[in-house]
């Protein structure tokens, strides 16, 4: 059976530590292949206009396409109104009925899951490999992914990799104040980036005058 990881998120930009979280869970777990599903419109976040859905979803498609584990899914992108991770699955599932799916995440969601749409099926319904981030201890960790196998019957594998403290956040700053994002994403995307003009401070009112 074809086992196939998926990895969602706003990617706004995708940057090494995406890359990395991916490339480690393909390794350990024996993947046959990762799936980069950027988030259309995110319930918990406030996302993006439009035109800026279609840069995230091709820095994502410059970011993976030298890895040929690696492909991307624009289902959230293109589909209209809120997307929730477990309708996404069901759609996927649809697309590979024979494969074994495996969804790839960080410590944090593990405690936030519970409040997603259809988080019981979702929790039954596909595997999970979760690695640990910054501020969550083990310990926390294990009690947390102990609780949710035994309420839900969730399968979920801890995934051991480097820890890389990089945010997507801290990257539309550093573009915004004239930092350096040098080796923080590949060098496609951070050229994409310069070219599109992303993440630059707005002009004040004056500035326009």
């Amino acid at each position: 059976m074809e086992k196939i990881g998926l990895l969602g998120g706003s990617f706004n930009p995708v940057h090494t530590g995406h890359l990395l979280l991916a490339e480690s869970a393909r390794d350990q777990y024996g993947l046959d292949k990762v799936l980069f599903i950027p988030a259309g419109n995110n319930p918990f976040k406030e996302m993006d206009k439009e035109i800026d859905r279609r840069h995230r979803l091709k820095m994502v498609e410059l970011a993976t396409r030298s890895n040929p584990y690696f492909e991307v899914l624009s289902i959230e992108i293109d589909r209209p109104g809120m997307t929730y991770t477990v309708d996404t699955i069901e759609q996927i599932k649809q697309t590979y009925p024979e494969s074994a799916f495996y969804f790839i995440t960080g410590a944090d969601i593990m405690f936030e899951i519970t409040l997603w749409k259809g988080a019981p099926e979702l929790l039954a319904s596909v595997n999970f490999i979760t690695t640990f981030r910054p501020g969550y201890s083990h310990n926390k960790l294990d009690a947390r992914i102990e609780e949710l196998q035994e309420i839900y019957g969730a399968r979920i594998y801890k995934l051991f990799t480097s820890e890389m403290d990089i945010a997507s956040s801290d990257i539309r700053g550093r573009v915004k104040n004239g930092y350096s994002i040098k080796y923080l994403l590949p060098e496609t995307v951070e050229q994409y980036i310069i070219e599109n003009q992303l993440y630059l401070a707005k002009p004040s009112q004056g500035d326009a005058e």
